[in-house]
């Protein structure tokens, strides 16, 4: 259990983070939420706009400034 923690303060210090599992994405300190439907989310993120393109996308978890998502992702991509 130490070593997630001292995951989790390392990765919480950082201006943001994402992390993409097989079915889930999860987008730490995200600033707000531009498009979601089930087949494209866009996030606004500090600096940048993060797309998410996939079939079947729900949002499972949605916490201020965090959110996980659950779908089958077909592609993510970074717009400035």
């Amino acid at each position: 259990m130490h070593l997630y923690k001292t995951m989790r303060d390392f990765l919480m210090d950082k201006d943001y983070y994402i992390d993409i599992f097989e079915k889930y994405i999860h987008v730490f300190n995200y600033v707000d939420i531009i498009k979601l439907e089930s087949n494209k989310i866009i996030i606004t993120m500090d600096g940048f706009n993060l797309e998410i393109d996939g079939t079947d996308l729900v949002v499972k978890r949605l916490e201020k400034k965090e959110i996980l998502i659950e779908g089958v992702v077909l592609k993510v991509g970074f717009i400035r």
